[in-house]
């Protein structure tokens, strides 16, 4: 292997490492998300609100397990395994593309989707339902859909007891925002993050895909 293949070889381990840690920074976003929306129980799958965390937290398996292999495949330079590495990394390039531009495209959808999420949790605030309300109000420590003003009695869980028949302290709630924008702003943020942070690794994945042609050309001419 001459100098400029070996070049290739290191450049696309290094870039492996670089990619492995996105796929991880991926699966923690998508996991803090999911994590987020799994105590609102019924409404988070009603509005959807699950998809996209879940579709993050799949495709950073892929890639984890992707690069990790890609690492192994190019210390031991074979041609063909190299190959089908570079195959797999485009087919990953393309799926990242349209999650970004479909989270781009989408984000004002999505954001739309979640105030609704939290008109329906502050209108089915009930057992039968696993007081959805009270379960945003404590992870996200907010007081009901607009403010405190919202209710009559305010509910304990605005001050972040999960005990319903505690009385809550007008000192905290009426200092905290309400549930509707504290949720649509965490989902911007988020989505903000996911998009640019899907591009990235997007483009590292075509670099790496050109890297690996060459370097698998390179391994066959050997």
């Amino acid at each position: 292997m001459n100098c400029l293949s070996k070049m290739f070889k290191y450049l696309l381990y290094l870039l492996n490492l670089v990619f492995l840690a996105g796929g991880i920074l991926l699966i923690v976003v998508g996991s803090i998300i999911l994590s987020s929306l799994g105590s609102l129980g019924s409404f988070s799958d009603t509005f959807n609100a699950r998809t996209i965390p879940i579709c993050i937290i799949v495709i950073g398996c892929v890639i984890f397990v992707i690069s990790f292999f890609g690492c192994c495949g190019t210390i031991r330079e074979n041609a063909c395994c190299t190959t089908i590495y570079a195959i797999f990394m485009f087919i990953l390039f393309g799926l990242q593309l349209a999650l970004s531009i479909w989270i781009f495209v989408q984000n004002d959808y999505f954001v739309g989707k979640m105030g609704e999420l939290v008109d329906a949790a502050g209108k089915q605030n009930d057992a039968a339902n696993g007081y959805p309300m009270d379960a945003l109000q404590i992870s996200f420590k907010c007081c009901g859909v607009n403010s405190f003003t919202d209710y009559t009695v305010v509910p304990s869980s605005c001050c972040g007891y999960t005990d319903r028949s505690r009385q809550c302290d007008a000192a905290i709630y009426s200092v905290r925002a309400g549930c509707r924008g504290t949720f649509t702003d965490f989902w911007k943020s988020y989505t903000d993050l996911i998009s640019w942070s899907s591009l990235i690794v997007a483009l590292f994945e075509l670099g790496i895909f050109v890297i690996a042609c060459c370097l698998a050309n390179a391994m066959r001419k050997r």
